[in-house]
């Protein structure tokens, strides 16, 4: 019965004390969910149950006058702990108010930080971006530094190796000097003793040079040596015209030790020059013609050469540059050139000069048609083969090489030795390599037709 008693005073008290309960529940959870000041974290919120719904059904209300002794203790406990309850939520409520108020300024503070962090953060990634921006110009500065230097070095570089060769060319034309001042101080000193040799000798002057079998060449001799150029051409013809001047009745040589062949103008003036001459010009070969002096050797009035001479023929060549018209106009000219000096060879060996073409490569891929003297007789590129050539118009002795002194610097590797009379100057390349200068061709219709398979002689 007490037990009974009991149960019921217990939830009467719990239907009591449930709204108020429920109220500072309400409460608590309100103040946990309210936003805290601007620029502060949010405290923390003091965990609260949430509010159960009663399963105890209401009843009629109970009249204290009908409670029992028990009861009515139970609800004064009831009261009591109500009481309770009350103050110990004020002072939670208070002690949680002390605590947001102690919250407040650490809240501050970590926002502060917060806040100064964000901003040094901030801070260091622009000057971190900016150091990156400089690092980067300084980079591609640096490089375009390095790039300059190594075009100034190889500037430099260049400029070296172009003084270098010029310093050889310097010295070989030095040396060459000397060699040709010494010769002349020997030729000097043995004047006196080259005259005294041959004060009693005469050249022969005979208007049928061949007799026996033997060519005499006179004084009356013209030397025609190394490329055909404009120099060597105003030297061959003003001698012509001199000899003509002295007599036009003894016959004049042109005697060629070794021509390549050379200028296409040049080589037609000295034949024009040939064929105006009142005294007869014969040409004698000893080694070697080609190409343009072939064309002289064979178009002369009268021609002579050794059995193991060499004469050969091919089509001209010219080395072109310009726009696509200057080369069709250089093309054009050459072919012209070529059908000029060539038809009156072919018409001299009874052949077109179709024919005389399709020949040239028959003979040899490279169209260069080369021939001994006795053959070159048969295709009548040549008028005599001798056996013997006496030049009776040498009459000093020459003076003989001597070796540099000591004290002089040892000259530098040099290209064989030509006559200066065709203006054509040796030289080194940047390899060291010997070759041949030709000077510019004045005519701008003008071509070179030179034989030259090895590649010594180079345009400017």
């Amino acid at each position: 019965m007490h037990s009974r008693s009991f149960l019921r005073a217990f939830a009467l008290a719990v239907l009591v004390a449930s709204p108020a309960l429920a109220q500072t529940t309400k409460r608590a959870a309100a103040a946990a969910a309210a936003p805290d000041a601007p620029g502060f974290a949010p405290a923390a919120a003091i965990p609260t149950v949430p509010a159960q719904p009663t399963t105890v059904p209401p009843g009629a209300p109970i009249q204290r006058d009908e409670l029992t002794p028990e009861q009515k203790a139970s609800l004064k406990e009831v009261d009591r702990m109500r009481g309770e309850k009350a103050r110990i939520d004020a002072e939670l409520a208070l002690a949680e108010a002390k605590r947001t108020e102690e919250l407040a300024p650490l809240n501050a503070e970590v926002y502060r930080l917060t806040t100064e962090r964000s901003l040094r953060l901030a801070k260091a990634a622009a000057e971190a971006a900016a150091l990156e921006d400089e690092r980067a110009k300084l980079e591609r500065q640096a490089a375009l530094e390095a790039a300059r230097s190594g075009a100034r070095l190889t500037e430099r570089s260049n400029k070296i190796r172009e003084l270098e060769a010029e310093a050889k060319q310097l010295q070989l034309e030095a040396a060459n000097t000397v060699a040709r001042l010494s010769n002349e101080i020997q030729r000097f000193q043995k004047e006196d003793e080259a005259r005294k040799v041959a004060s009693k000798a005469k050249a022969k002057l005979l208007k049928e040079p061949l007799v026996d079998g033997v060519l005499y060449v006179s004084d009356r001799r013209i030397s025609f040596n190394g490329v055909v150029t404009e120099q060597l051409a105003d030297y061959v013809c003003q001698r012509i015209a001199f000899y003509n001047n002295q007599s036009s009745e003894f016959p004049i040589f042109i005697v060629v030790d070794n021509s390549p062949g050379g200028s296409v103008a040049a080589g037609y003036q000295i034949q024009k020059t040939m064929a105006a001459s009142k005294a007869p010009v014969y040409v004698v070969v000893k080694g070697f013609a080609a190409s343009m002096t072939a064309v002289i050797c064979t178009l002369s009035e009268r021609s002579f050469c050794y059995p193991n001479t060499i004469i050969l023929h091919h089509q001209a060549s010219n080395a072109v540059r310009g726009n696509m018209t200057m080369l069709k106009e250089q093309i054009d000219f050459t072919s012209k050139w070529f059908d000029r000096l060539a038809t009156p060879v072919a018409k001299k060996m009874g052949i077109s000069l179709e024919e005389f073409v399709k020949q040239m490569y028959a003979n040899d891929s490279t169209g260069d048609w080369q021939a001994f003297g006795d053959k070159a007789k048969e295709l009548k590129w040549v008028d005599n083969v001798v056996e013997r050539i006496e030049e009776t118009s040498v009459l000093d002795l020459l003076p003989v090489p001597q070796p540099p002194a000591a004290t002089m610097p040892m000259p530098l590797p040099q290209p064989p030795t030509r006559t200066e009379i065709s203006g054509i100057t040796s030289r080194l390349d940047d390899k060291g390599r010997p070759y041949f200068e030709l000077p510019a061709l004045a005519n701008p219709f003008d071509a070179w037709w030179v034989y030259d398979p090895q590649g010594l002689y180079r345009a400017r």
